[in-house]
């Protein structure tokens, strides 16, 4: 399928649509930012003794000096024991900091290669508990997308202090000592800050106490009191405009959603658009259950990068886009509540959290819109989903394999085990690993229960495998006399480069004739295939996965038949959906010597759009049309004419609804 970006383009300047494809064509994490100063922070330490402890609760205590911009950390850690003679423990803490204590009866310790070796007063056996403290100061790192950070606000000097932090994937090492797995989760955390009287400092979970400490600084103390991994811990400390409301559960329970944001940031139209969340949480809930903490709250906290993460319960955001904040308020399903076991499967989830996005736009407004948001994520994308080199952020986070086709991923899946087992997997997923982790081979195992057939193909070569099929197919028909049936044969071949699989997948081909249309599922699996079917009328046009359910690439190309597209040839198809209220797919089929135009008219003949079309390549296409006028004005509601003219000044037409 092939859509003109060129229309696209004006699409994405449309105040009337503007919101629905806000920040679709860019990742949620400037990684470009970030690669710059952070892609040693990107590496898992390798540790030995990772099994041998588990951390139940940090008690984080930070004292933050904005002006020197040090801070001084006392940091408690209760752990029990996995195994038998436990002596030592390793803590992931960056070397830049400096550790001046460490609290156990006299417990010996060594800092060195970014990790905290503690000797411990004793042999603890398995089950057993122990807490340590540490003291420690320093300036940690900081600049672009890193893990803690000293600026301001919108990174204007001028502008009030601004303090966060981000720590995915291994930064909360660089700003506290910690056990900097994704699969160790504390039970609980703590979290106190003290710093400037004239700041709020916002974290994670609910606000327990703020104490004016008479000295021009203030202590703000949060309680989390669910299960969170080390890279979700977060701080951010500003002069904020902070709102309020309550939101209502169909159960009948209730919690806050609160919000910060720059003041200077906090107009009409983004205030209204964060106070969309409310809604995306009830949307949310319908296809993954209840919002996860939802004991506690969820909130958004303004900060100075310009992507956004997904801390627990309460995002940080650098973008103002609809999207954006649907993408984060999924996160807390996938990601926080079911966090990767590892980042060779971060798009457990990215892509979860990016296909959310699609979710959340098909129930707001309709199927067209689903569809249209996953074709604005179909791309090029050569390698697997599955990151086998996770040494820096740019190969864990990659935009194209991991957001964009883990996403079609999940797409592809709904339609290959079809709506009830797929959604029914989101629901047990969620209860198998909530407050957990899982891999892509948990997932899978998930969706086969509820499909009751192995899906090992499809992981293998969606998530582990490179590539997507390039289909070039055919269609033809004839009569046969003796029955009069139609008899339909279509050609499927796959022409992806030979480093690419053979893909196995069911494609839908959709049989239109006069007054009539069929669908009929067939599964391709070889390099050439060829498919034959009796109709009982006259198929006037063949369409190969007419709704987008593969990630994939199509040639449609001439084939011998009596309906097969002819030199010049072209056909304008039936427009969707119509009548339309913000955007409509105009699809058409033509030959590879086509040149000519497809011009939108009202009914006084007047010419509202246009676009030339010049194409070397026979096959189906499709224009989207936003409803507004070339130059970008509005139109009025009402019936609005299409027309596909070739150069010779043959033509086709057809009529749109506009309803606004």
């Amino acid at each position: 399928m092939k859509r003109f970006s060129a229309l696209l383009s004006i699409l994405l300047m449309s105040t009337s649509i503007a919101q629905v494809y806000e920040d679709t064509n860019m990742p949620c994490k400037p990684i470009s930012e970030m690669a710059a100063h952070y892609n040693y922070l990107a590496k898992a330490s390798q540790r030995a003794d990772i099994f041998d402890f588990d951390v139940h609760y940090y008690n984080i205590e930070l004292d933050i000096n904005i002006d020197t911009e040090i801070i001084y950390g006392n940091v408690e850690i209760h752990i029990i024991s996995e195994v038998d003679n436990l002596e030592s423990i390793q803590l992931d803490f960056t070397s830049g900091m400096t550790v001046d204590a460490v609290t156990l009866n006299g417990a010996n310790f060594n800092h060195f290669s970014d990790l905290l070796s503690i000797t411990l007063d004793g042999s603890y056996n398995v089950d057993e508990s122990l807490v340590v403290g540490i003291q420690y100061h320093g300036h940690p790192l900081q600049g672009g997308f890193q893990a803690f950070a000293f600026g301001h606000q919108n990174n204007d000097p001028a502008r009030p202090p601004m303090i966060s932090t981000l720590s995915e994937p291994y930064g909360a090492r660089s700003w506290w000592p910690c056990k900097d797995v994704p699969t160790d989760k504390a039970d609980s955390v703590r979290i106190s800050v003290t710093t400037d009287a004239a700041y709020d400092a916002v974290a994670n979970g609910l606000l327990i106490a703020e104490n004016d400490n008479f000295d021009g600084t203030k202590t703000t103390v949060w309680k989390h009191k669910y299960p969170i991994t080390t890279y979700l811990v977060s701080i951010a400390i500003t002069d904020y405009t902070y709102w309020t409301e309550m939101h209502h559960f169909a159960d009948g329970d209730s919690m806050p959603l609160e919000y910060w944001m720059y003041p200077a940031s906090a107009t009409a139209d983004i205030v209204d658009r964060w106070n969309r969340t409310a809604d995306m949480i009830d949307i949310f809930g319908e296809y993954f259950g209840k919002y996860p903490f939802a004991e506690e709250k969820y909130g958004m906290a303004q900060f100075q990068w310009g992507g956004a993460m997904e801390h627990q319960t309460c995002s940080s955001m650098g973008s103002y886009g609809e999207n954006t904040i649907a993408h984060e308020l999924a996160h807390q399903w996938w990601g926080n509540l079911v966090t990767c076991s590892n980042f060779h499967h971060i798009w457990i989830n990215e892509g979860f959290a990016t296909y959310s996005e699609a979710l959340y736009w098909g129930a707001k407004n309709g199927d067209a819109a689903y569809h249209a948001h996953m074709a604005l994520k179909n791309n090029d994308a050569g390698g697997s989903v599955y990151r086998p080199d996770t040494s820096t952020v740019g190969n864990i986070f990659s935009w194209n394999h991991v957001y964009q086709k883990g996403a079609w991923v999940l797409h592809m899946l709904r339609h290959v085990i079809q709506d009830e087992a797929f959604f029914n997997s989101f629901l047990e997923f969620r209860e198998m690993f909530q407050y957990s982790h899982a891999s892509t081979e948990d997932f899978q195992g998930v969706a086969e229960s509820q499909y009751g057939e192995s899906l090992e193909w499809f992981f293998d070569q969606w998530i582990y495998g490179s590539g997507k099929p390039h289909y070039r197919w055919w269609w033809h028909s004839e009569v046969a006399h003796e029955s009069g049936l139609n008899k339909v044969t279509i050609q499927i071949d796959q022409i992806q480069n030979s480093e690419y699989p053979i893909f196995k997948m069911p494609i839908d081909i959709k049989i239109s004739g006069v007054d009539k249309d069929t669908t009929i599922i067939v599964w391709d699996l070889l390099r050439v295939q060829e498919f034959r079917f009796d109709l009982d009328f006259e198929p006037l046009a063949v369409y190969l996965d007419d709704e987008s359910w593969i990630f994939k690439s199509a040639t449609q190309v001439a084939g011998d038949g009596e309906h097969d597209l002819l030199p010049g040839d072209f056909r304008l198809l039936a427009a969707y959906p119509n009548p339309f209220n913000s955007l409509v797919t105009i699809p058409f089929t033509i030959d590879s010597r086509f040149e000519g135009d497809l011009s939108i008219f009202n009914l006084k003949g007047e010419l509202v759009h246009s676009q030339s079309i010049i194409e070397n390549q026979s096959g189906y296409y499709e224009l989207l049309w936003n409803g507004l006028r070339a130059q970008g004005s509005s139109l009025s509601s009402g019936i609005y004419i299409v027309q596909l003219r070739s150069s010779d000044k043959t033509q086709q037409s057809q009529k749109i609804t506009l309803l606004k």
